[in-house]
């Protein structure tokens, strides 16, 4: 398998991000989320969406979001992250926020979400949210150092609950960067 290239996104990935998105949502979330939410993805949709987004506006109905980065093998896009910082009260100013981060099947565990994951985010204290019921994904994350904050929220837009649990983590040193002594 070629190596993974990461690099920030422009306005010109966004049909690719979409397609990203749309595929990936539906490989991950298949039988974890209600049939109506999967439905409502569209990729023209998601593109406009991200295309707006990445020329630093805010879509109509739908939120802004961070800044983006696209991970690709072999010149084809094939995961996406997205980060800024946090959006919950209780922790704005004090971390960032993965606000995204999908990666089509094919390509887990290759090190394409870990790299993503690093654009991201770096080695700074991070929180994100989850789908309870998505073990693939909460072990990911806490292979990361993200481990739930005791913070749950349920979202009922989609024909059915879904329900999230928030993960956080601590600064994290950087290779070769050592700890201070305590």
């Amino acid at each position: 398998m070629s190596p993974v290239l990461v690099r920030a996104a422009t306005p010109d990935d966004s049909r690719c991000i979409a397609n990203v998105h749309v595929i990936s949502w539906r490989e991950s979330h298949a039988g974890h989320v209600p049939d109506a939410l999967s439905d409502l993805l569209d990729v023209e949709l998601a593109a406009s969406r991200w295309a707006a987004r990445l020329r630093g506006e805010t879509p109509p109905d739908a939120e802004r979001l961070g800044d983006a980065w696209v991970a690709l093998r072999a010149n084809r896009i094939v995961g996406f992250s997205s980060a800024g910082p946090a959006r919950d009260a209780d922790l704005a100013g004090k971390v960032s926020e993965l606000y995204a981060l999908y990666v089509i099947a094919a390509h887990h565990g290759t090190g394409v979400g870990a790299a993503l994951l690093d654009a991201a985010l770096g080695s700074g204290a991070a929180s994100l949210w989850v789908l309870a019921d998505n073990p693939r994904a909460r072990a990911f994350y806490g292979k990361h150092g993200f481990v739930p904050d005791g913070v749950t929220r349920r979202d009922d837009r989609w024909g059915g609950p879904l329900h999230e649990v928030r993960l956080r983590r601590e600064d994290r040193p950087r290779r070769g960067q050592t700890s201070p002594c305590r």
